[in-house]
């Protein structure tokens, strides 16, 4: 995926007021930062001359040698983290790669005089049609390993380093098809405004982590992305599931002091919250927090938490391109648990799979991605906490953590 050109400023247009699911509560508003799919239909490109071919294939060659180096990357990381089946599908990714550019198409579509970016995309949606019209899931598989090398090689070529979410500035409304829980992570860091996504089930690990991080999220109406143009002005109501695209005066002044209200609201109950918990007949509760990151670390402290109940450790993994390694785990979860000081604190291993894909870790897509609870990879302890060899490491985990 990749955001639309950040200097060109739509015209502007009606307001117009859409409901959707609300999703995550609280109230956002800013311009609209929309994110497309690098494979999908662009403008006619402009033509390029004759002379401009020899160039534009460098630039082909450098993309797919950027890609093949990025994969490797991955299949030695995945290598060592987990083994070396998982390690042979990028491998097998890289060979796909190395026959698509041997292939000729490319070199055929810059001879149409269609620039470098054109030739890639077309060649690549080509592919992944083919492999559509197959019926049978592990051919239609391939239409998607087709897919993403397509967007890791046009990503390449726009010179993007990574997913465009990660350049989305602060203030800004997200506008996105999918959203997934490695999306939510980075974003929380990155001052969003609010979230407008196409789909997205209340019960999604994704939507769970935008209540948890208090970003505003609507989902829908179908077809509501598209309506969207970039940079266009929204108003995203979380708590009431509206987006109000290209607002006028009235609206937006109506809107901001129901956003002044909800934010004194958010005052009085972060204040209260720090008070002891007692059930009506009066006896003393603990209240500990579940939480994956270390914005929730100190967010759960800051909101009087006496301890975490479960702290989640896949957001280190889903904010990652490629798996931690021992040391760098250790570090994290030194880091994370410091804040805590002497508070209890649970810690589960890793939990993945279903609608929580790892980015690095090419597992099979959940045909139901709203169910939060399927399909999950549970353990990977001796991989993700060494407690079990007795090292150091292990020694000083199990003091810190008796469980």
């Amino acid at each position: 995926m990749t955001h639309d050109d950040p200097n060109v400023i739509q015209p502007g247009r009606d307001p117009t007021t859409f409901t959707g699911a609300a999703i995550s509560p609280g109230v956002g508003m800013g311009p609209a930062w929309l994110v497309v799919d690098l494979l999908k239909s662009a403008p006619d490109p402009v033509a390029i001359a004759r002379d401009q071919i020899v160039g534009e294939w460098s630039r082909i060659l450098t993309s797919f040698e950027q890609t093949r180096r990025e994969l490797e990357d991955s299949a030695l990381r995945i290598e060592e983290q987990f083994d070396a089946t998982l390690a042979g599908i990028f491998r097998a990714h890289g060979m796909m790669l190395d026959g698509i550019l041997s292939s000729g198409e490319i070199q055929r579509e810059l001879e149409s005089r269609v620039g470098a970016e054109a030739a890639a995309r077309r060649v690549f949606r080509r592919l992944h049609e083919r492999f559509m019209r197959f019926k049978g899931p592990t051919l239609q598989q391939r239409a998607d390993d087709v897919a993403d090398l397509g967007r890791r090689v046009l990503r390449h070529l726009r010179g993007v380093d990574g997913s465009s979410l990660e350049h989305i500035p602060a203030g800004n409304v997200l506008v996105v098809g999918r959203l997934l829980p490695s999306d939510v992570v980075p974003l929380s860091r990155r001052g969003v405004a609010a979230i407008v996504v196409g789909a997205l089930a209340a019960g999604a690990h994704a939507a769970l982590l935008a209540r948890e991080k208090r970003i505003p999220v609507v989902a829908g109406p179908p077809e509501i992305v598209h309506r969207i143009r970039n940079q266009e002005e929204l108003l995203v109501d979380g708590s009431r599931g509206t987006i109000v695209l290209s607002p006028d005066a009235e609206t937006r002044r109506t809107f901001q002091a129901r956003r002044e209200a909800f934010d004194r609201a958010e005052v009085c109950r972060r204040g209260a919250c720090r008070e002891p918990a007692f059930t009506l007949d009066r006896e003393l509760v603990t209240v500990e927090a579940n939480l994956g990151a270390h914005d929730d670390v100190e967010l759960a402290i800051d909101n009087g938490a006496d301890g975490i109940g479960l702290f989640r450790i896949e957001q280190v993994y889903l904010a990652r391109a490629l798996p931690p390694s021992e040391d760098e785990l250790f570090e994290e979860l030194r880091a994370l648990t410091a804040p805590l000081r002497g508070r209890p604190v649970t810690i589960r291993l890793l939990d993945v799979g279903g609608d929580k894909p790892m980015p690095f870790l090419p597992l099979p897509a959940e045909p139901n991605p709203s169910c939060a609870c399927c399909s999950s990879i549970r353990s990977w302890c001796g991989l993700s906490l060494p407690h079990s060899s007795g090292s150091r490491r292990s020694r000083m985990f199990a003091s810190w953590f008796p469980w």
